[in-house]
């Protein structure tokens, strides 16, 4: 009896179970989900373990690239961009155990002509411009209609400044877009762009393929007016007026352009040339002349520039075409201190600006502004 007891007590050999039950196995997860395809290269990989602890992941395409991450918890997360039309396999390691595959996906295919949605920059590294001056990026190898692919791009563009701000992208074209703020930039701001576009869907076809960074700042305020009226020239340094010339601009057969307009481009020599629009030199009202110290104002021909020709008007007649004349001594100096982005407001002319001709962007409100933007207002800081 005493045998039989003792056998039967050890829980084996039929006996009852003690209720333990056998570990879970670890289990893994991957985004993108595996057997995807079509999956943005812009998008990140990511693996996570449950019922253990996540060792090391590798993502390798059928070429053999790795692609970098890093591992936080029990969260890995891929570093950097995908490649385009690559399939890539991807493995984990839970502690102590061997490699194990978590499964596969595909990129998008290498996208080609307008689809391939490219972003440059004219504003660039270390320059300083105007209060005025806006971000002008331009898509050269086609451009955006569609307002939601508008929107998917201006989300992958970052505008950090010091001092914050508020501001807008604006689509100036299909391919041509620009970033002001709500207010002229305070001198001095400092203003870091990143184009983060590289492998985003921006929907219907559309991939962007740019990533780069620019960074410039604003230099001094400074703004001008001109008065058709007073034919004066109005310069002001941080609020203080540093200039108040005679000036001439344009005739009544030839108006300059009335508006809120920047500097667009300095050059110290230019060659104007009437018959760049259709009027001979040699014929009546035709004209060839070298001028200096030039600072364009729209894309059509007018700029400020040294005319020493118009001396005895400048101040009292308005004979350019369309032009603002200085005399050879303030236009040099406005040479050596204009700023690109400089703003300068154009009065009683009577002959509107054209819309884009040249950067136009500061003859809207605030508001008409906003129109033209897909994503709206962001902030800055």
């Amino acid at each position: 009896m005493v045998a039989l007891a003792a056998c039967s007590s050890g829980g084996q050999g039929g006996g009852k179970s003690n209720g333990a039950q056998p570990p879970a196995a670890a289990s893994f997860a991957m985004t993108p989900k595996s057997g995807a395809t079509e999956v943005a290269p812009a998008e990140p990989v990511t693996v996570t373990v449950s019922n253990g602890t996540l060792s090391a992941v590798t993502v390798k395409s059928a070429k053999g690239d790795t692609v970098d991450g890093t591992l936080s918890g029990n969260k890995w997360t891929s570093k950097g961009k995908l490649a385009f039309g690559s399939t890539y396999t991807v493995q984990a390691t839970e502690a102590g155990k061997p490699a194990a595959t978590v499964g596969t996906f595909t990129t998008a295919a290498t996208p080609s002509g307008s689809n391939s949605v490219r972003v440059t920059s004219f504003n660039g590294d270390g320059a300083a411009y105007g209060v005025g001056m806006p971000i002008v990026l331009k898509l050269p190898n086609g451009g955006l209609t569609d307002k939601a692919q508008r929107a998917a791009l201006e989300k992958a563009l970052k505008v950090t400044t010091t001092p914050p701000s508020t501001g807008a992208w604006g689509w100036i074209s299909s391919s041509e877009l620009h970033f002001r703020p709500q207010n002229y930039w305070a001198g001095g701001t400092k203003i870091h762009l990143a184009v983060d576009t590289a492998g985003v869907s921006l929907g219907g076809g559309k991939w962007g393929r740019t990533d780069i960074t620019v960074d410039f700042k604003i230099g001094r305020d400074q703004r001008l007016t001109a008065d058709a009226s007073t034919h004066r020239l109005v310069m002001t340094q941080d609020g203080k007026t540093v200039k108040n010339l005679p000036v001439s601009l344009g005739s009544p057969k030839h108006p300059s352009s009335e508006g809120t307009l920047l500097i667009i481009e300095k050059r110290p020599t230019a060659v104007f040339d009437s018959g760049t629009y259709g009027v001979p030199a040699s014929s009546p009202g035709g004209y060839k002349t070298n001028v200096n110290d030039v600072e364009r104002l729209t894309w059509g021909g007018e700029f400020i520039h040294s005319a020493p020709w118009s001396v005895g008007q400048q101040g009292n007649t308005n004979v350019s075409h369309g032009c603002i004349n200085v005399a050879p001594t303030p236009a040099d100096w406005l040479y050596r201190n204009l700023q690109v982005g400089d703003p300068i407001v154009v009065r009683n002319t009577g002959s509107p600006v054209k819309a884009n001709d040249g950067w136009t962007d500061w003859t809207l409100s605030w508001d008409k502004w906003l129109e033209k933007s897909a994503a709206g207002a962001v902030s800055t800081g």
